[in-house]
């Protein structure tokens, strides 16, 4: 009876231990990537060009950088060096006319300051402004365009002018003698040569003088003059 229950007992389970058996089961023939599914990835972001390859630019010619500025050429100073200068400013000072005085004879100066030598070169000076003087007066006198009025004064004018030359020429010899007397007189003979040369075209009525300017300047060089001398002590 027992024997009976346990065949089937074992008919009955075998259908179910092979049910069970394929059941769990795995294929040999399924690859890994189908056991585990499909790979997981992140977005693919817009495709990235390859850079090209950096092409040598052509050089372009240096801008040259600009030339430094040119200094102007300074232009010689007019005045004498500074251990002159106080010498010099300080005779200038006697006169009416200071800073003429220096502008005129700080450029003849040799070297030495003491008043005879100063003022020799101011009459050096006024004699180089008679010169010219004379040049502009003859040169005016020989235009066709000047009329026979003005040629007659600017006759008187060179007359002038060639008297307040001689008239240097005997104070400088007068400087030599230490002629004190003769020296003041001629160089106070050479202020009116000017006056003169201007009368003559104020005589006439209206006139203008085409030489103006020139004797102011004259004038001024021989008040000049007239002044340092007066400051001149002989023994």
């Amino acid at each position: 009876m027992e024997l009976n229950k346990f065949i089937l007992l074992l008919l009955f389970s075998s259908p179910l231990l092979s049910f069970v058996a394929e059941a769990i089961c795995v294929p040999r023939n399924v690859s890994n990537h189908e056991a585990t599914g499909p790979a997981l990835s992140f977005p693919s972001s817009a495709p990235i060009q390859a850079p090209l390859p950096p092409t040598d630019p052509t050089p372009s010619p240096q801008a040259s950088s600009p030339s430094p500025p040119v200094s102007p050429t300074k232009s010689k100073s007019i005045l004498p060096p500074p251990s002159n200068n106080y010498a010099l400013t300080k005779i200038c000072g006697l006169t009416d006319h200071p800073a003429e005085c220096i502008v005129a004879i700080a450029p003849l100066l040799t070297g030495r300051t003491d008043p005879i030598s100063v003022l020799k070169m101011g009459m050096k000076a006024l004699h180089k402004s008679f010169e010219e003087a004379t040049a502009v007066a003859a040169k005016l006198n020989k235009d066709p365009s000047s009329s026979a009025v003005v040629k007659d004064s600017l006759d008187t004018c060179l007359e002038s002018f060639d008297s307040g030359m001689s008239d240097l020429n005997d104070a400088l010899i007068a400087i030599s003698s230490h002629d004190i007397g003769k020296l003041s007189t001629m160089l106070s003979a050479t202020i009116t040569y000017p006056d003169t040369c201007e009368e003559a075209f104020a005589e006439q009525p209206g006139l203008d003088s085409p030489m103006k300017e020139m004797d102011r300047k004259l004038t001024t060089l021989a008040s000049i003059n007239l002044a340092i001398s007066a400051s001149l002590y002989w023994t």
